[in-house]
């Protein structure tokens, strides 16, 4: 059995995640993400940022995008990388790690836990904002 976020936690969440770029072990970001689920496909949410970044900044696109999510029966545990492209033609690495807290709890979460592939197309940005298309793919790790 494959779920995805919505599905485990009907769309209500928090999310602390740590995140660390190996290449500047001084950067360190830190946030705190409540997810409530408004309709059926609307959420309302509420993001605190804290913490350094002193890496570049010209980010294009997302390559190499991976997390596995386990679990300790209470929260989903997720770890993560992904290679951050810059305009410069370098990159960047991310790591993280977060946990995910449904707020009525989960029961269908497999037991092997799940490995989460994911898309990123390349960044497109305006005076507006920024956009992207992504695909996933979550597989049942195997033991």
């Amino acid at each position: 059995m494959v779920v995805n976020l919505y599905d485990l936690t009907k769309g209500n969440y928090r999310v602390l995640r740590t995140i660390s770029y190996p290449d500047f072990p001084e950067s360190k970001i830190v946030t705190d993400a409540r997810v409530k689920a408004t309709k059926s496909s609307e959420w309302d949410t509420s993001i605190t940022i804290n913490g350094t970044y002193n890496g570049p900044t010209d980010i294009v696109s997302v390559k190499d995008y991976q997390l596995i999510w386990t679990t300790d029966g209470k929260n989903i545990l997720e770890s993560g990388s992904a290679t951050l492209e810059l305009k410069s033609g370098g990159s960047v690495r991310q790591v993280w790690t977060s946990t995910i807290t449904p707020e009525h709890g989960f029961d269908k979460f497999p037991q092997a836990g799940e490995l989460i592939t994911i898309s990123i197309s390349p960044f497109q940005i305006d005076e507006n904002g920024m956009s992207y298309k992504w695909e996933g793919m979550a597989k049942v790790q195997s033991k």
